[in-house]
């Protein structure tokens, strides 16, 4: 055979090679990433008036995750990177989005809150924004606070940008993760921390610092004193779509509209929640139902939830206390940011979290008035103090990355391996190799040469993460 057409067959095959690894990694969590477009820095520098380094690309990114009853379901949300900057090397941050009805309303589809994430971008960061399961390209009704899919849908989609990144880009995940949201976004910012830490995946998720704003944590004392109080309430909409939500993740809720609610609002509240509205927003939903619950709530239901105030056992009890967040013990540093005129979630679910946590334990929690503002006016100040903090905690960017990554002397083969995997590095390294679903299954420190026994080992993909003072270094190995 001519040696040429021979080379060539080589490197097509190899080509194929690195298709099929492709494919096999972004089955895992990543569906598909689409660039929609840049942002200037500048810009947002402007706006916002931050200082920001970087220009921005916008992504929209689908992916694989669970619904409610841990089965498959695909989710999309907003996915932004620092755009020409000779750095490669970036910390995470997650931004979650607060209450909105209408599916199409969401960070994917450029909505008003991904600037958020464009400004977090700016600063130096790969930031996701996932726009929850049953809103954007996801199907079905939005679970609304239910903190497990809110976690959820923000681990699997951080899981799914590193795909993207580690198959697509020179971009290095620094392993560093930074979380905070707004409102419902505190809420899932919360738990997203604490599903982290209940569920041992610190090791895959390096939570270096979160920051929920104006959330609401403690829902079976604050908000069910909102259900049950006299007093009328600014927002009576975010009481029917619980309501909605807990019937849909925990079937015991009620049985119909007209069941719970009075007329004529049993028979105005079910497009809002059809899983499919894409039109009807949560101001038009508040300006069709009264502020005062005794008017919109069956005087029965209400009645039996007011009266099990104690025993609790009632099932809106049940639901709300299996999606409360603000009683435990976060192992890192913890800032919730609220205003004290917030009429839409009460500043005091900041205040009961910071003494239930205190009381816990907590190392490094705080609770930090930002002032006299109502809930649209706290959003700022509140992600901007956020912002600033992050960037006092977070690593420098490695300039030096992409010379280290394509560095000719640097080996690791045979790959794909079979029972043996070596490394050969031109200078000493720390080197880490994980699954894709970030269990750690090797660490070694300060080696140059290391021939690694992988007999035991599954087949699939890992990802081998090397680096020293100077470099870093992403690769995609896969057994077969």
């Amino acid at each position: 055979m001519d040696i040429a057409k021979k080379g060539m067959r080589i490197h097509f095959s190899f080509f194929i090679l690195l298709v099929f690894l492709t494919t096999l990694i972004k089955s895992q969590y990543l569906i598909s990433c689409d660039y929609i477009g840049p942002t200037s820095g500048t810009i947002l520098s402007s706006t916002s008036g931050l200082n920001l380094d970087y220009d921005v690309g916008m992504y929209k990114l689908t992916y694989n995750t669970v619904d409610a009853d841990s089965l498959p379901i695909t989710a999309t949300g907003a996915f932004f990177t620092p755009e020409n900057t000779f750095c490669k090397e970036f910390p995470f941050a997650t931004y979650n989005h607060g209450t909105t009805l209408a599916k199409d309303n969401v960070p994917s589809n450029n909505s008003s809150e991904a600037l958020i994430g464009k400004i977090f971008a700016a600063g130096g960061y790969f930031v996701c924004l996932p726009d929850y399961i049953g809103m954007g390209g996801s199907p079905g009704l939005h679970p609304y606070v239910h903190a497990a899919t809110e976690a959820t849908a923000t681990i699997d989609m951080i899981r799914a940008a590193r795909e993207f990144l580690s198959s697509d880009t020179l971009f290095i995940d620094n392993n560093e993760v930074f979380l905070t949201g707004y409102s419902q976004g505190g809420h899932a910012c919360m738990a997203t921390n604490k599903y982290i830490q209940d569920n041992n995946l610190l090791s895959e998720f390096n939570i270096t610092a979160s920051a929920p704003c104006s959330g609401p944590y403690d829902l079976s004392g604050i908000m069910a004193d909102t259900i049950i109080s006299p007093t009328p309430y600014s927002n009576p909409g975010y009481i029917l779509y619980l309501l909605a939500s807990y019937e849909l993740v925990y079937g015991d809720i009620f049985n119909s509209w007209s069941e719970v609610l009075y007329s004529p609002y049993d028979t105005i509240a079910p497009p809002f929640f059809s899983g499919n509205n894409t039109t009807l927003d949560m101001s038009l939903l508040n300006s069709l139902i009264p502020n005062d619950m005794s008017l919109l709530i069956r005087d029965t239901c209400l009645n039996n939830f007011a009266n099990d105030s104690i025993n609790k056992t009632h099932p809106w009890w049940s639901a709300l206390i299996k999606n409360d967040n603000y009683d435990w013990s976060p192992s890192n540093p913890v800032r919730m940011y609220y205003c004290t005129l917030d009429e839409q979630v009460a500043f005091t679910n900041a205040i009961n979290a910071d003494v239930a946590m205190n009381n816990n334990g907590a190392n490094d929690v705080q609770s930090i008035d930002i002032g006299n503002l109502n809930h649209g006016g706290c959003v700022f100040p509140a992600l901007s103090s956020a912002f600033n903090w992050f960037q006092s905690l977070k690593s420098p960017c490695a300039t030096t990355s992409n010379n280290f990554k394509n560095s000719n002397t640097n080996k690791i083969y045979p790959n794909p391996f079979s029972n043996n995997l070596s490394l050969s590095y031109n200078e000493r390294v720390n080197v880490c190799i994980y699954a894709l679903d970030g269990e750690l299954l090797f660490k070694k420190d300060n080696i140059k040469n290391l021939k690694l026994i992988t007999s035991n080992w599954s087949k699939g993909m890992y990802i081998l993460r090397a680096k020293n003072t100077n470099y870093y270094q992403n690769n995609l190995i896969s057994k077969q």
